[in-house]
């Protein structure tokens, strides 16, 4: 089985590898605040998507695992700052508007097509 590829100036295995790494967890969590800010300040989520977030809910975690059995602390970290974003917007999302349009329906005395 072939080693890792050599430092080809793409692949970084030093400090600059950690640091993109860092980086690209900043951007990536920060991503997440704009819309955490406005839904818990307006208290509506009907324009957040719910698979999008169950989805990249469901991906931090699995990086974050990823992360801890490789020892990344750039992946622990960003993982778990965006998780600590994206589980409270996806909590007031699921109390706003259920998990989609039976929930809606029912809401509103209707009943959901056969």
């Amino acid at each position: 089985m072939p080693g890792p590829p050599e430092d080809d100036g793409v692949f970084m295995n030093d400090a600059g590898g950690d640091m993109l790494g860092f980086v690209a967890g900043i951007l990536t969590t920060a991503a997440f605040a704009p819309q955490l800010i406005r839904a818990l300040r307006t208290r509506r989520t009907g324009d957040v998507s719910l698979s999008m977030l169950v989805c990249v809910s469901v991906g931090m975690i699995l990086w974050l695992v990823h992360g801890v059995r490789i020892g990344d602390a750039a992946l622990v970290l960003s993982n778990s700052a965006s998780l600590a974003q994206a589980v409270p917007l996806l909590i007031l999302k699921l109390r706003n508007d259920g998990w989609g349009p039976v929930h809606d329906l029912h809401l509103k005395g209707e009943r959901p097509l056969p």
